[in-house]
């Protein structure tokens, strides 16, 4: 019981004789109070351990040796942190881009293409009925041109003038929405 006392005792002189010196050395290797005052007690926590297990030379040098460590740990860590965060914060970053271009690509080729079905719809219905019938035969049937003639009573010739003549007018009506290479 006597010992016990004894070792308590030499904890709380150890900790009046280095605490404030070995938290001022913590806080500025670590800019942080909060974290100095952790660092400077875990360190008087190992000096007072080691000194009941040896004989410790230079109690003080030994105790700045081990709050260098420990801030030294603790400032690497939060490098590794900050890397994790930056790398999770790009990561997320790139994700939203990619999920952005995909949602206004998905919403423009959405729009865009409803606009031109109604757009060529349209266009159809204005059409000389041979001229349409021609070009439905064609473009939605996929008939060849001689397939076409013979289905229709009409030339190769006047299947070929009549997708000519519908394409003119569905390249002026899609002029907006048609690339120019």
């Amino acid at each position: 019981m006597m010992e016990q006392v004894q070792v308590k005792q030499n904890f709380n002189e150890l900790f009046k004789e280095y605490h404030q010196r070995s938290f001022l050395f913590a806080r500025s290797l670590v800019h942080i109070n909060e974290v100095a005052e952790d660092i400077a007690s875990e360190a008087l926590i190992v000096l007072w351990e080691r000194m009941n297990v040896e004989i410790v030379q230079s109690p003080k040098s030994f105790l700045f040796r081990v709050v260098k460590n420990k801030a030294l740990d603790y400032l690497k860590h939060q490098k590794v942190l900050k890397r994790f965060v930056e790398s999770i914060d790009e990561w997320n970053g790139k994700q939203l881009q990619q999920h952005m271009n995909t949602l206004d690509k998905r919403d423009e080729e959405v729009l865009f293409s409803k606009e031109i079905k109604e757009i060529a719809a349209k266009t159809l219905e204005c059409l000389p009925k041979k001229t349409r019938e021609v070009f439905v035969l064609s473009r939605h049937q996929h008939l060849c041109g001689k397939k076409i003639a013979e289905e229709l009573g009409i030339t190769v010739k006047g299947v070929e003038y009549h997708i000519t003549k519908a394409l003119k007018v569905m390249t002026v009506n899609l002029k907006d929405y048609i690339t120019k290479v």
